[in-house]
């Protein structure tokens, strides 16, 4: 069976990786979530660099839902199936 090839790694500013490392248990999930929704999610974070308020803002509700192991904007779907 061919499997498709590996995307790169995932490359995190490193303020980012801090705030990530801080919290052991918001790491352990973060290390456990796909590739694709890292980039997904770092790449919002990364798009209000210029907006340190905004930045912020978006920095701390990523970390919360890291801890609480929650996918930003998945979960609700399933209610309508």
């Amino acid at each position: 069976m061919k499997t498709s090839p590996r995307l790169l790694d995932v490359s995190v500013p490193r303020d980012i990786l801090a705030a990530l490392k801080a919290d052991r248990e918001t790491w352990a999930n973060f290390e456990a979530f796909s590739d694709a929704y890292k980039r997904i999610r770092l790449g919002y974070i990364e798009g209000a660099r210029d907006r340190p308020q905004e930045f912020a803002k978006r920095l701390r509700n990523f970390l919360k839902m890291t801890k609480a192991n929650r996918l930003i904007g998945f979960g609700g779907i399933q209610e309508h199936y």
